[in-house]
């Protein structure tokens, strides 16, 4: 049987694979567009077997109404990476979920409440269900703006709280390197092909993602900052049909806080310079293999690093020096910590690590900062010690 060639069609400045379907249960040919051939297939395959087995109109249940409003309207506006995001949640707890099967004409704040009543009785994180309401509740008030219900019952809506166990628990996951960890740690990657990205981590308290963003325009020599403007993700396309193959993306930082001007320690300016060197010569060295994107922190060929390749070589690291395993973000966590040991007050702490609140940092080194004052208190039993 020959292939079918399906024609491409410009819709909203996009390009997208084109049917045009003729069904005895149609009154008239029904368009279908896909971005890809298997997502137009597929779609076809699905109205058909609608249109054979007489089901005229699905879109009044909540799943498929829900799929259409997510992918359609509600992604119109949103960052690739939290698109990624929400499709996970949607296609884990969402899809298939007891709202699937209710007209979305009779959907209630009860309906709502036991379907979150239930992702706690199964264990569901409470972050994970405030991720979940994050695009329930925007979905029930655009029911309620275009008249399918009549009252917006999101606000209503009772999210179970975290135990004060779990909080505190969540705040000793934080695990900075001891001093002796992180002297241990630094004669550890000595020559390492990642080691300017791990000292750079380590004293500036960069994100991965913005470490991974950086270009060395963003890198001031004469005044001695780095200018955190960018972060790096590797996104995956997502579809009603599931993900696919993904692309390297250069996104506005997390927060407006988040863009900042972080000053670099003196004892890293000339390494990095050294560095910078070194990188210039591999370009000639590669020549046209090089892809030149300008990044500070790269592969031999100019590339972005793979955050899993990276993660991995750092619990090398850990493990064959007996350092306790840690995530790469504990080294921006042991950036914060030093500051705090060394006496800088939390505000200042904020605005070096970029976080939106100071609360944010209060609430994330709260066990850092009880350690802080009791060494305070015991230096006042030390001067009590001389006075005596």
């Amino acid at each position: 049987m020959a292939k079918t060639i399906y024609k491409k069609k410009i819709k909203g400045n996009k390009e997208y694979y084109f049917y045009r379907l003729r069904h005895e249960n149609l009154k008239s040919p029904k368009d279908i567009y896909g971005s890809t051939v298997k997502e137009l297939e597929n779609k076809i395959r699905k109205i058909k077997y609608d249109l054979d087995h007489g089901i005229v109109d699905n879109k009044e249940y909540f799943e498929p109404f829900f799929t259409d409003w997510l992918f359609e309207v509600h992604f119109a506006h949103l960052k690739a990476s939290t698109k990624e995001n929400y499709e996970g949640v949607y296609r884990l707890y969402i899809k298939n979920s007891s709202l699937s099967k209710i007209k979305v004409r009779d959907l209630k704040l009860i309906d709502v409440q036991k379907y979150y009543n239930n992702l706690v009785n199964n264990n569901c994180t409470i972050t994970r269900i405030k991720n979940i309401h994050k695009i329930i509740r925007p979905f029930i008030r655009y029911l309620y703006d275009n008249n399918i219900i009549i009252k917006d019952f999101s606000a209503a809506i009772v999210l179970p709280k975290e135990d004060e166990k779990i909080k505190l628990a969540k705040q000793n996951k934080i695990i900075p390197l001891a001093l002796d960890e992180q002297k241990i740690f630094i004669e550890a990657i000595k020559g390492h092909n990642l080691e300017m990205l791990f000292l750079t981590a380590l004293y500036t308290g960069l994100r991965q993602g913005e470490l991974f963003a950086l270009t060395w325009d963003d890198i001031n020599f004469e005044e001695n900052y780095i200018d955190v403007n960018k972060t790096y993700k590797y996104i995956a396309d997502v579809s009603k049909d599931g993900r696919s193959s993904g692309y390297s993306s250069i996104q506005t930082p997390k927060t407006s806080k988040s863009v900042r001007k972080v000053p670099i320690p003196q004892f890293l300016i000339k390494p990095l310079i050294q560095y910078r060197n070194e990188q210039r010569l591999e370009k000639i060295r590669y020549a046209n293999l090089y892809k030149d994107n300008n990044l500070v922190f790269c592969n031999k060929l100019g590339a972005y690093l793979v955050d899993s390749t990276v993660g991995r070589q750092y619990k090398n690291i850990l493990m064959k020096n007996n350092i306790a395993d840690r995530k790469f973000h504990d080294l921006r966590h042991t950036y914060a910590t030093r500051l705090f040991e060394l006496g800088e007050d939390p505000k200042t702490v904020q605005e070096l690590l970029g976080h939106s609140t100071v609360a944010i940092t209060l609430n994330t080194y709260t066990h850092v900062l009880e350690s802080v004052k009791e060494k305070a208190v015991s230096k006042l039993d030390k001067l009590q010690s001389i006075l005596k």
